[in-house]
């Protein structure tokens, strides 16, 4: 979140332009709250009606893909609002910064999510953390498309990480 906030500071721009992702993530953390309530409820009706494991395991996975979702359209208006409100934002429709928004938030989430069923990221977000960092201090290509691929390799194992871990029924009891 501290490169959304100041990315184009550190690679040399002269406004944080970035910022309104910033207060984007920020501001989304409510929704990001209720929906990780929600998946939690959602599993656990999933775990009491399911009948065996692969009926559990489509109930978790169906939670989880609405509540991310959830989340992701809140990020996404946040993000829009904010960027519409901002003095010297960038087009709120440029497709990487939206993208790259997008696939940050879903590391967040997931994070949270992990978090709250007592898995630790914390190596997925420093090894994200430290390439963005290495990418940022080689100045090698564009610093948003960069933090594009990082965060998409974030989610994408932390995504990994999710199902891997909430799959399981002994995760939710």
């Amino acid at each position: 979140m501290l490169y959304a906030a100041l990315g184009d500071v550190l690679t040399g721009a002269r406004t944080a332009v970035a910022a309104p992702a910033a207060v984007a993530l920020t501001l989304s953390m409510g929704p990001a709250e209720w929906l990780l309530f929600r998946f939690r409820s959602g599993s656990l009706a999933g775990l009491r009606s399911s009948t065996s494991a692969r009926s559990f395991r489509r109930a978790t996975a169906g939670a989880l893909l609405r509540c991310l979702t959830g989340y992701l359209t809140a990020l996404l208006v946040f993000g829009l609002g904010v960027s519409a409100l901002w003095p010297h934002a960038p087009a709120a429709a440029d497709a990487v910064r939206l993208g790259g928004l997008l696939l940050l938030g879903v590391v967040m989430w997931t994070g949270l999510l992990l978090q709250s069923f007592g898995a630790v990221t914390a190596a997925v977000v420093c090894a994200a953390a430290l390439a963005q960092t290495a990418a940022l201090a080689t100045h090698t290509g564009d610093a948003h498309r960069v933090g594009l691929i990082t965060y998409g390799a974030a989610a994408g194992a932390q995504a990994v990480l999710v199902c891997a871990r909430l799959g399981k029924v002994t995760a939710h009891r």
